[in-house]
């Protein structure tokens, strides 16, 4: 059985997944903490893969967001235009797809991170939906309808 190279006790967020390069040789270290978490990935694309791409600027109007879940102790999303995951990061919500190049989007994250990752931490495989997200595998149960009362007959007397 495979084991995880995950932290036992923490969820991998954009800001500990996207890090700067090692340091070459005599030379100082790359320092991304000015970065904001959001925009790591862009730094990342571009140090990784060699891709410069811009930083988005403005919002895309009118998009009602998108979902941040855990997946296997990560917190990520996907891009509903071209369907690219990425790190996110919840201190930071908000989402830009550095594939697509598209503007940033509103990111949901749960009210009670914590409590998001301590039920995702207590999980084998370290899972965890927001519960409004439609792709929620675990969805709640539907209320069952109230049977009605059969009518009695009105005697008459």
């Amino acid at each position: 059985m495979a084991v995880s190279a995950l932290p036992a006790a923490s969820i991998v967020t954009a800001e500990t997944f996207y890090l700067p390069p090692p340091p070459r040789r005599g030379q100082p270290a790359e320092d991304w903490s000015q970065i904001p978490g959001a925009e790591l990935v862009y730094a990342w694309v571009e140090y990784r893969l060699g891709r410069r791409v811009p930083v988005p600027t403005e919002f895309v109007p009118d998009h009602p967001g998108l979902y941040a879940w855990i997946d296997d102790g990560r917190w990520i999303t996907e891009c509903d235009a071209c369907k690219t995951a990425w790190a996110v990061s919840v201190a930071d919500p908000r989402f830009g797809c550095a594939e697509c190049r598209r503007d940033w989007v509103r990111l949901i994250v749960p009210d009670d991170i914590e409590a998001a990752e301590a039920e995702a931490l207590a999980l084998p495989r370290r899972f965890w939906w927001h519960p409004d997200d439609p792709r929620n595998p675990v969805q709640p149960e539907p209320e069952p309808e109230p049977t009605p009362e059969p009518e009695s007959p009105e005697v008459e007397a």
